[in-house]
């Protein structure tokens, strides 16, 4: 990766009111075949993301900065997975085995691991960590072991110049329902168990855990019909009830909590198809409009829409995406693909940036 591609995409990552709002989450069938979806929100332009097909035995080289080159390796699976900026920057994807990653934004908390002269083989910038994960491993367990040997670091040149690190951390599925989040928080590793199949952004997984503990009241059931305060009797306008007091805002917290509570009250999904139009549907929750959520004043502003999101049906190696210029959903089926491919294919998210709407026309049809 040359340093100019890093310098870009360190730019635009580490403003954090440009892109701070991604929401993923993991639904299971009930035979315990995980389907994975998240959004993608940012705010300054377009990120220009393409679908990109890796095939196998690609190289590569990790640029640690200063014309240092870290850990260099083949992927041994192929994947296809979204970038931005037109370049091999990985947010998001899955590979031939199932594994599927997701990069969401960590603001003011990501902090990497030192990089060190004797450790240069084994460094990888955390921009290249996407697409290393996808290429080498088949099972979160060989995820967790590999990343005891290898250390993931900023470039240290381009933090120099601006006075931040690339916030990432990173959410990784396999095909048995096993999850992860990783995150590198005051230069440590954390590997974390996603038990509870959610993640979104700051601050570290482990807060969001305890902070459901302020929710344990919801609920997909209603209210008891009627409540009694002092002599007055109330009943709930309407069904729903079960769920007052959910947070509605689009911070990480809120949406992290609106998240768990809506896969959580999902009734027993039957196959992997009903799973896939759940998670569309739980999905369209998380959908932030432009000129929604601002940072800044009347006259300067940033904000963050949602720009793509995404499915995975890891069991049946099916990658779904609609854009906010497309809502209609598209696929590719990885048992299609020819991975043992010689280059890279760039596929465009969308064919034609408008919404693909069918038009009904019943000027033919005949009535009787």
């Amino acid at each position: 990766m040359t340093l100019f591609k890093v310098l870009v995409l360190v730019l635009l990552l580490s403003v954090s009111s440009f892109a701070s709002a991604c929401t993923s989450f993991i639904l299971k069938t009930v035979d315990n075949l995980p389907v994975y979806g998240r959004t993608l929100e940012w705010g300054a332009f377009d990120l220009h993301s393409n679908l990109l097909v890796v095939p196998r035995n690609q190289n590569y080289t990790s640029d640690l900065g200063k014309g240092i080159q870290g850990m260099s390796w083949k992927n041994k699976y192929g994947f296809v997975a979204i970038n931005a900026l037109d370049q091999p920057f990985v947010l998001d994807g899955m590979n031939e085995k199932g594994l599927t990653l997701g990069a969401l934004y960590f603001p003011d908390f990501a902090e990497y691991q030192k990089q060190e002269d004797k450790y240069r083989s084994v460094s990888v910038n955390n921009i290249d960590f996407s697409s290393y994960i996808l290429g080498n491993f088949e099972r979160v367990e060989e995820v967790s072991a590999a990343l005891q040997k290898i250390r993931v670091v900023s470039n240290v040149e381009l933090e120099k110049i601006f006075g931040a690190p690339t916030d990432l951390h990173f959410v990784v599925t396999d095909k048995s329902g096993s999850s992860i989040v990783i995150e590198y928080t005051n230069g440590k590793l954390n590997i974390y168990d996603n038990t509870v199949g959610v993640m979104t952004n700051a601050p570290s997984y482990d807060w969001h855990l305890l902070n459901i503990r302020n929710y344990s009241q919801l609920s997909p059931f209603a209210q008891s019909e009627q409540i009694k305060v002092g002599n007055i009797m109330l009943k709930p306008f309407g069904q729903g009830s079960g769920m007052q007091g959910i947070p509605g805002d689009s911070t990480p917290p809120s949406r992290f909590i609106r998240a768990l509570a809506f896969k959580s009250s999902i009734i027993p999904l039957k196959t992997t198809d009903e799973a896939i139009n759940e998670a569309s549907r739980v999905l369209n929750n998380f959908d932030i409009p432009k000129g929604v959520s601002r940072e800044g004043d009347k006259e300067n502003f940033h904000m963050d829409y949602t720009q793509w999101s995404v499915i995975g049906d890891i069991d049946n190696l099916h990658y779904y995406w609609w854009t906010e210029n497309n809502r209609r959903m598209r696929m590719i089926d990885l048992n299609k693909l020819d991975f043992d491919a010689a280059n890279i294919i760039k596929v465009p998210l969308d064919k034609n940036k408008e919404q693909d709407v069918l038009e009904i026309n019943l000027s033919n049809t005949s009535h009787n």
